[in-house]
Parts: structure tokens; sequence; C-alpha cells
């Protein structure tokens, strides 16, 4: 019965292990699926915030379109990182768990390399349920707009497009970057429809459920 036991607890831990490992993040493949986002994603890599979000437990991309970074172009690399980073929130957010963080007033912490509040967003609803971020400085705008969902995996991976990048006060006056970036696209009045499950989210809620099931066969020995 002691051999049972151990070889449970053997398998349990293997199991988890290669659960871990499902969860594991890798943005540039997960971004690579949407060519609209290429400069996002390229700018990700030149910034080395990459590396950051693949070591992330979780995270929520709040996606550009290409067209919309265009005001980028030839700034220096810590400039862009700051605008990049501050579309990139340390902790997952669908849209059910934006309207939570709207609810609570709180503040979202982002991956920017400025202090403070400048490296944090507010996420707020305005006119007729429309869902926009803003810097959590003084004074800034709530202009930036929720599109859709792009795509959510396991709770672990969240991307979000919107219409155009989070300027904090701070990289655009300071920092030279400068002007307001384009809308390119008429986000949703209110929140979008939630996506379909993707596969991984799938194949994790299947191996939940082997688990579980291994686990009562035990129970029940």
């Amino acid at each position: 019965m002691m051999g049972l036991r151990n070889s449970f607890v053997l398998c349990l831990a293997l199991m988890l292990s290669f659960s871990s490992a499902i969860h594991c993040i890798d943005i540039t493949k997960t971004l690579g699926q949407y060519p609209e986002f290429t400069t996002f994603n390229k700018y990700l890599t030149e910034t080395k915030l990459v590396e950051q979000i693949n070591s992330a437990k979780a995270v929520t991309i709040l996606a550009v379109e290409d067209k919309d970074l265009a005001f980028l172009s030839g700034k220096p690399i810590d400039d862009i990182k700051t605008v990049i980073g501050t579309n990139v929130i340390t902790e997952f957010y669908d849209e059910k768990k934006l309207l939570e963080a709207i609810g609570s007033q709180v503040e979202l912490a982002t991956l920017s390399p400025a202090s403070g509040l400048a490296a944090k967003i507010k996420v707020q609803l305005i006119n007729e349920g429309e869902v926009t971020f803003s810097s959590a400085v003084p004074g800034s705008k709530p202009d930036t707009f929720l599109v859709r969902t792009v795509t959510t995996e396991a709770e672990v991976v969240s991307v979000l497009k919107v219409d155009k990048p989070i300027v904090t006060v701070d990289a655009s006056t300071t920092s030279g970057v400068t002007g307001t970036p384009s809308v390119a696209e008429t986000p949703k009045s209110s929140v979008a429809d939630a996506p379909a499950p993707s596969a991984s989210s799938r194949a994790t809620f299947g191996f939940i459920v082997a688990v579980m099931a291994f686990a009562s066969i035990f129970v029940s020995l």
C-alpha cells in the first residue's frame, strides 16, 4: 500500500511539472500568429521586454496595430521601451477581470521602466460602457480604448487589442515621444464577447480532469 501511495505521489508530481511546462509563456510565438502586431512584437524583442514577459507568471498585452506605432519610428530605444512597456500589464486580465479592476479602481502595474505612477495605468468605463486605459499620472486622459480580445491562454497570457498605445505624460513631454497616436479602429461600445477557448486552454482543462480522476481512483483504493 505504501508503495502504491509513493508511486501516486511521484506520478502526481510529474503531472504537475508537465502542467507548468504547458503554461510557459512564449509571447513572440503568441503574437506571431497575428500579422497586424508585427511591429509591436518586434519592439518587445528589441527592448528586451520579451525576456521579462516570458519569465513572468502571468501577463496581459495591450497590443497595438503596426500603423498606430509609426510615431515611434526613429525614437531612442529607451523611449520605445517606455511606451511599449506601459502596454504590458504584469498580471492576467481578461475582460471580466478588467471590469472588476474598474470597480475597485485599482492601478495596474506595467513593465514600463518609468518610476512611480508613470509605470502604472488605470482602466475606466466611459460613455456607454466603453473600456478605456490611461496612465495613472494625474491629468492623464482615458483615451486608449479596448477594441477586442485577441486571445487568452489558461489565465496566464491575455492579449487585448487597443486602438492606440498608452502614452504617459513623461513619455510625451520629457522623453521625446510626442504627438497623439492616431485612432486606427473604432472601439466597441461595450465589452466584447468572450473568445472561444484556445487549444491550450482546452488541453489544460482536460489535463485537470485527468488528474482529478486519477486522484479519485487512488482515494477509493
